[in-house]
């Protein structure tokens, strides 16, 4: 099925992943697209929480968020700013035993799921990800929107397409992560990363017209 079909990706590391892994060539990696202006409008409501500053992470709580990875790296900053956590998951409780265990409670704080995480991201002095893999990568995408600087593992696909290098520590790598954490508290616009309008919606219909014509 997929050698007689155009196989359509949302990075080029997946696409590479799968032209090595199945041996095909009828590939072609087209972005997903990237809303500005509906993001834009969605991050100007008002926050629910009363902290003015503070570092960020959005994303489910499972393993492939590696929230211990990075919960664990946090603990070795001088958390001179707290950890928001957003989202919900199954390793929820697992993930708040680790804080509790570390003696993070002060620091780390859990506020749950949210329909609309723009004002979170937008008021961030620094989001940052731990993730063992990631396709794309598109709340990078999303905070790089609202000039909110974004810190990240270097997942095989997603994240290396979205930042630069100094924006990006190893998976798993636990010092090197924190080592960047405290840096980015520190001076978090030296990780400020302008939005690639490549990603802008007409730019990526435009492709996909390309492609079916």
């Amino acid at each position: 099925m997929y050698s007689k079909h155009p196989c359509i990706f949302v990075s080029h590391g997946v696409e590479e992943d799968f032209r090595k892994t199945l041996g095909i060539t009828n590939t072609k990696t087209i972005y997903n697209p990237i809303d500005s202006q509906k993001i834009k409008l969605l991050a100007q409501q008002e926050l629910s929480i009363e902290i003015d500053e503070y570092i960020l992470h959005v994303g489910s709580f499972k393993k492939q968020k590696a929230h211990d990875v990075l919960i664990k790296a946090y603990a070795k900053t001088n958390m001179s700013l707290p950890l928001i956590l957003l989202g919900k998951g199954k390793l929820f409780e697992q993930t708040k035993d680790l804080v509790v265990s570390l003696g993070l409670d002060d620091k780390v704080k859990f506020v749950g799921f949210h329909d609309n995480p723009y004002p979170y991201i937008k008021n961030a002095k620094v989001m940052i990800l731990a993730s063992s893999f990631e396709g794309f990568g598109l709340v990078i995408a999303e905070a790089l929107v609202l000039d909110t600087p974004v810190i990240s593992t270097d997942c095989p696909s997603g994240p290396s397409e979205l930042l630069p290098e100094n924006n990006l520590v190893p998976v798993g790598d636990i010092d090197a992560l924190a080592q960047k954490i405290q840096a980015a508290m520190q001076a978090p616009k030296d990780y400020s990363v302008p939005f690639n309008t490549k990603f802008l919606p007409t730019n990526i219909a435009a492709q996909y017209i390309e492609l079916v014509s």
